[in-house]
């Protein structure tokens, strides 16, 4: 299970990075205006991204705590 919450981490890390990448060349090609939505994409993969870290810790922990105990 933790090889896969990591695994899915680095996924939706990479996501945000190539939707990114896809984001600041649509606005290199043609603007501010008409690329503006472009950047919802990587907000959201680096917003999964985050949430993902966050619950793998949190369970991580959960799991010390009760092995610990």
């Amino acid at each position: 299970m933790n090889k896969l919450a990591r695994f899915m981490e680095h996924f939706w890390l990479a996501v945000a990075i190539g939707s990114a990448l896809a984001a600041a060349w649509v606005v290199v090609n043609e603007g501010w205006g008409a690329s503006r939505d472009w950047w919802l994409f990587p907000g959201v993969a680096l917003a999964m991204f985050f949430f993902r870290k966050f619950t793998r810790k949190r369970l991580e922990a959960m799991e010390q705590r009760k092995h610990g105990s």
